[in-house]
């Protein structure tokens, strides 16, 4: 800015003499960085209005009085990164790429106090980087940082990097971190790098590991209430297994794994917070501390079982010869009703594996099976309030031999029943149940007709939802931010994907398409959703009848009692007792007067209820 400027802004505000370094570096094409707006380029001064102009990530101009200037803005130098980002974006975009390390070991030597808070390497990578490949960028980085000799985080600012003054080996750098840390999930995640060294690197700190082995006995006699029981048994098995590179006996030592399994009351939460590399070792220890019922104990974990486990469990089982029982287990489940969705889906994916034929019985892929499977996904998308992807229903979608194979023993019957069963379903889009019903016609051509009028009725009666203003904004914000910020990311993503070549073995180009084809998919069924959305206010409802905006109360012959509330179609929230009025449960609830009886069915379990009063959802909120 030109002196003279400076000199009469000094004279009206005599408090600013200390900035006037600050003023002399504001020019026209300078860059300042604002707390809130980010980062900025300034335009240029205006005397007689007295303001800069200042344009802003936002695209819009700002025009601000030099003092707030002066007390607000950072005004970066010429060699800082982003300075040089704007002015040659190819090569610092290059160096962020191939020289991650080294850039953010300058940009710590060059800060004022030698260190680098994560917020700033955030705040400057997502810029040079971009937001939607920062994250897949800072993972791999993090772990690049974390070998670094002479970098290392804060011993007193945890989330800040510093610049070592001497280098340091990464067994000494791990032992640091430990004794730095004192929350203990983090310190026993730590303490487990220790057993990924190599052999020589952990004789080189045998004394620091002893320490390690006594700070980890001590969180676990100190009863934290912090840690989980699956964090406790993950701390017991590193301090087991850290005591052993060391010599140390560890039959003494308390808790024991064996004790903390046995003494846990719901071994199915313990296995949710293990890490996926545990799960073998956790099924072993299971017939450790259950010798006379491992096998039943397994197959408990494994029927309300979820992702990897899954196929851990039953492989666990498979090589200890379980054939039969696992088999038996099955067969049972399937009769039970009881078959959920993990488990349906590694029937499905191995029923021709000839590993599995003992375990997979003729007798289990059948029509039955079939069934159990339209319900596991109606279940799950009932309880999805959002669009997350259920994978039974993409495998079901994706194999085209599976209705085939499991009509092998049905009969025309059978076949219409389940036809009914996907009409239903409120997960399949119209599309992809044509292309199941094609399955099905195919198997019995006979059923065409059925499926025809069925699908006619369905699109004549299905022409609307009813929803809430509030569930209408909320669809209406989703699909504006699907539309003006998800979808050109992922646009981006995939033309940054592109570059990197070979696009046969670019796992980044393939994530991104695969990103690009769900997120499409969620905008088409977003359109289509708002298209059919008619808002309802709740105050229309009256208390005579159940119908959408009301409180039904409802008893048993037991004299148990239960109360749901039906809202619009996008309003579902059955941890809270609120029902879309499309679920199953609503319409059967839907014109029912006091007095009615009712017959429900929730999940296996069908009984009778009767209406014992009906109220105005608005009343009661």
């Amino acid at each position: 800015m030109d002196k003279t400027i400076i000199e009469q802004i000094a004279r009206k505000q005599p408090l600013l003499d200390r900035e006037l370094e600050k003023l002399a570096n504001i020019n026209d094409g300078t860059y300042c960085v604002h707390q809130s707006w980010g980062l900025g380029q300034i335009l240029g001064y205006e005397p007689t209005a007295n303001v800069l102009r200042i344009v802003f990530e936002d695209q819009e101009e700002h025009r601000m009085n030099p003092i707030f200037c002066v007390k607000k803005l950072e005004i970066l130098p010429n060699n800082n990164i982003l300075v040089q980002f704007k002015n040659n974006p190819e090569e610092i975009t290059e160096k962020a790429k191939n020289e991650p390390v080294a850039l953010i070991r300058s940009l710590i030597e060059e800060s004022s106090h030698k260190e680098l808070a994560l917020s700033e390497i955030e705040f400057i990578f997502k810029r040079i980087i971009g937001e939607s490949g920062f994250r897949r960028w800072w993972s791999n980085v993090k772990k690049l940082l974390a070998k670094d000799p002479l970098i290392a985080l804060s011993p007193k600012r945890l989330n800040t990097y510093i610049l070592r003054e001497q280098p340091v080996s990464i067994e000494d750098d791990i032992i640091e971190q430990v004794q730095i840390h004192r929350d203990p999930v983090k310190k026993i995640e730590i303490a487990a790098k220790i057993l990924d060294l190599p052999h020589e690197n952990q004789e080189t700190i045998a004394l620091e590991i002893k320490n390690v082995v006594n700070d980890l006995s001590a969180i676990l006699t100190s009863n934290d209430k912090r840690l989980s029981i699956a964090q406790k048994l993950t701390c017991c098995w590193v301090r087991n297994d850290l005591a052993g590179i060391i010599g140390e006996e560890i039959e003494y030592f308390e808790p024991t794994p064996e004790a903390l399994v046995r003494d846990c009351s719901n071994l199915g939460r313990l296995v949710e917070d293990l890490l996926p590399s545990y799960y073998g070792r956790f099924l072993l220890l299971v017939t450790c501390a259950f010798p006379d019922e491992w096998e039943q104990r397994c197959a408990n974990l494994l029927r309300n079982s979820q992702g990897k486990f899954t196929n851990e469990c039953i492989l666990f089982l498979v090589e200890r010869g379980c054939h039969d029982f696992l088999r038996d287990c099955f067969n049972r489940w399937l009769n039970e009703r009881a078959l959920k969705s993990p488990v349906l889906h590694w029937i499905i994916k191995n029923r021709h594996v000839r590993k599995f034929s003992e375990v997979i019985s003729k007798e289990l892929i059948g029509h039955k099976l079939l069934n159990a499977i339209f319900l596991a996904i109606d279940i799950e998308a009932l309880a999805n309030a959002s669009s997350k992807r259920i994978p039974l229903a993409e495998l079901v979608s994706e194999d085209r031999n599976l209705i085939c194979d499991l009509l092998s023993d049905a009969t025309e019957e059978h076949a219409r029943d389940l036809c009914q069963m996907l009409m239903q379903n409120q997960w399949f889009d119209s599309l992809t149940k044509k292309l199941l019903f094609a399955r099905f016609i195919k198997e019995f051509p006979s059923i065409q007709a059925l499926i025809s009028d069925k699908l006619s009725d369905k699109q004549s009666t299905d022409v609307s939802l009813m929803v809430s203003r509030e569930s209408f904004d909320a669809k209406k914000k989703e699909y504006e931010i699907l539309i003006n910020e998800k979808i050109p990311a992922n646009k981006k993503a995939i033309e940054i994907a592109r570059e990197h070549g070979d696009l046969s073995e670019n796992s980044e180009y393939k994530m991104a398409r695969q990103d690009q084809g769900i997120l499409l998919s969620r905008r088409d069924q977003l359109e289509a959703d708002l298209k059919r959305a008619q808002i309802i206010n709740f105050a229309t409802a009256n208390d005579d009848v159940v119908g959408i905006g009301t409180i039904v109360c409802l008893m048993n012959t037991f004299n148990e009692n239960a109360e749901y509330a039906i809202l619009g179609a996008w309003d579902g929230d059955p941890d809270n007792n609120i029902l879309s009025y499309k679920t199953p449960l609503a319409q059967a609830l839907l014109a029912k007067r006091v007095g009615d009886d009712v017959e429900m069915t929730i999940g296996d379990q069908t009984s009778s209820w009767k209406v014992e009063a009906i109220r105005r959802y608005v009343d009661c909120v």
